[in-house]
């Protein structure tokens, strides 16, 4: 018999852009080889979007802490199946539809749900509900605006840290931080 071979898929972080403030998937960091400098590379983007973050960048010990919290363990899409996990008052991520081609991803809550029946259409669990998001970031931040399941994902918990460049980036940036107070 042969060998399958899968391809493993690493765990995804989503980051908080400098640039715009909205999340977007990582497809990988890249640390330097003295773990100074850490590049963040975006999902589905040009070199040119890439942030770069230096270990000296960061006076402070909050304003490192700041950083680490514009990592998260990726969100995930809500399935059709998965609406009735969701409640008034969850924290989600949401698709915020800035143009025909411009989908940029803000934190949100639900503010209220208008539940209705779910349609089959080949096999398959198509959700009708009417969410009401309040968002919390954005350029439509303390607005709500009203939208299918879709455009809603899943926080999920945990650090950010389980990625090893950032978890070395974050340690020689402490070492650095050290060695400013001495």
């Amino acid at each position: 018999m042969g060998k399958t071979s899968q391809k493993i898929q690493k765990p995804l972080l989503d980051f908080r852009s400098i640039k715009d403030d909205a999340w977007y998937t990582v497809d990988r960091l890249v640390l330097s080889k003295q773990n100074t400098v850490l590049t963040v590379k975006f999902s589905g983007f040009d070199e040119e979007d890439d942030e770069k973050f230096n270990v000296k960048g960061f006076k402070t010990v909050n304003e490192l802490d700041q950083f680490l919290n514009r990592f998260r363990p990726a969100c995930v899409q809500v399935q059709d199946g998965e609406c009735y996990d969701l409640r008034r008052g969850s924290d989600v991520c949401a698709v915020l539809e800035e143009g025909e081609n411009d989908h940029k991803f803000y934190n949100g809550v639900i503010e209220s749900i208008e539940r209705e029946p779910h349609t089959r259409k080949g096999g398959e669990e198509r959700c009708s509900c009417i969410f009401v998001l309040g968002w919390l970031e954005g350029p439509n931040a303390r607005c709500t605006e009203q939208m299918g399941i879709k455009r809603i994902c899943k926080l999920q918990p945990g650090s950010p840290l389980f990625d090893y460049s950032l978890e070395c980036f974050m340690k020689r940036s402490r070492q650095h931080l050290d060695s400013l107070l001495k």
